[in-house]
C-alpha cells in the first residue's frame, strides 16, 4: 500500500518543540517510530517536502535517519529542502537525495482508489494558508479539477479545499496516511 506523510522536519528544534517534544531526539524518534512500521515487502512511502530544517547539517541527519528505512520512498521536494528547484546550487544535493529515494521531484501524480491524484508539497494555488509567502506561489499548482494531497500547512486539519487533503504529521497523529485513508476522505464528498 502506498503511504504518503509530509513536514517530516528532522533535527529541527523550533518544530519539535512546537509538536510538543522536550528535544530533537525525541521528536525524530516519534517520527521515525512511525515510519518504522510500514513494511517493506508490500509499503511506498511518498514524503511530500521538508524533511529536514533546511540547512545542510538537518539534511544531513533527516538522509540518514531516512536511510535506516528499508521501505521504499519517493520525494516530492517542499521548500525546506535543500535539493528543491527553487533553491541555488540544488543539483549539488541531488546524489545525496537519490542515495535515500527511488525518485526526486517536484510535483507527482498517482492513482488513490479510483481518483488521479496530484502530488505537491504546497496547497493548491489560492487556498488559504497560514504560512503563504508571495515567493512560493509560482510553485503552487492551479485546481484544474484533480484531487491533490500536499504538506507545507502543518494544519492539524485534513481537509484543505474541495479537492484537496493534507498530509502534514500534524493532520495524521504524527503518523503517514495511507492510501485507505485518503480514499476514505475523498469519499466523504467535497467540502
Amino acid at each position: 500500500m502506498d503511504f504518503f506523510t509530509s513536514d517530516l522536519h528532522f533535527a529541527h528544534p523550533k518544530l519539535a518543540e512546537l509538536r510538543g517534544f522536550a528535544t530533537v531526539a525525541a521528536h525524530d524518534a516519534a517520527v521515525m517510530a512511525q515510519l518504522y512500521r510500514l513494511d517493506p515487502a508490500s509499503d511506498v512511502l511518498w514524503v511530500l517536502g521538508d524533511i529536514c530544517s533546511g540547512g545542510v547539517a538537518s539534511m544531513e541527519a533527516a538522509l540518514a535517519q531516512l536511510a535506516t528505512l528499508r521501505v521504499p520512498m519517493h520525494l516530492v521536494t517542499g521548500n525546506h529542502d535543500p535539493v528543491n528547484p527553487m533553491r541555488r546550487g540544488a543539483q549539488r544535493f541531488f546524489p545525496a537525495y537519490a542515495a535515500v529515494f527511488a525518485s526526486v521531484q517536484q510535483h507527482a501524480r498517482v492513482k488513490i482508489g479510483e481518483h488521479g491524484v496530484l502530488l505537491s508539497h504546497y496547497p493548491y494555488m489560492g487556498t488559504p494558508d497560514r504560512f503563504d509567502r508571495g515567493e512560493l506561489a509560482q510553485y503552487q499548482l492551479p485546481d484544474q479539477g484533480m484531487w491533490l494531497v500536499h504538506g507545507h500547512t502543518h494544519s492539524a486539519v485534513r481537509r484543505s479545499g474541495k479537492r484537496s487533503i493534507c498530509v502534514s504529521l500534524e493532520a495524521w497523529d504524527l503518523a503517514p496516511a495511507s492510501a485507505e485513508g485518503l480514499a476514505a476522505e475523498m469519499a466523504l464528498g467535497y467540502s
